[in-house]
């Protein structure tokens, strides 16, 4: 079981149902619904928001990767 299966697992079916969604719409390309923020100081990061959960992914034009998910802390984008 790798890191996200693992974080998913330990929430609520409501939570994980808007994440995965969430997800599939990122790596889709389609940023029009999220409030998309870039990170500061790194190049081509970005994060969106869903309820308490931040997704952490990087963009670019073969694809879009997923870097990390979890609540937001002190250490959320210490990548």
């Amino acid at each position: 079981m790798n890191k996200l299966d693992k974080f998913l697992s330990k929430l609520d079916k409501k939570t994980r149902y808007e994440i995965e969604k969430t997800i599939n719409v990122i790596l889709g390309g389609d940023f029009s619904k999220f409030d998309i923020k870039k990170l500061k100081g790194k190049h081509n990061l970005f994060r969106v928001r869903v309820g308490k959960v931040r997704i952490v992914f990087k963009y670019a034009k073969d694809g879009n990767f997923v870097q990390s998910i979890s609540f937001r802390n002190d250490t959320t984008y210490n990548l």
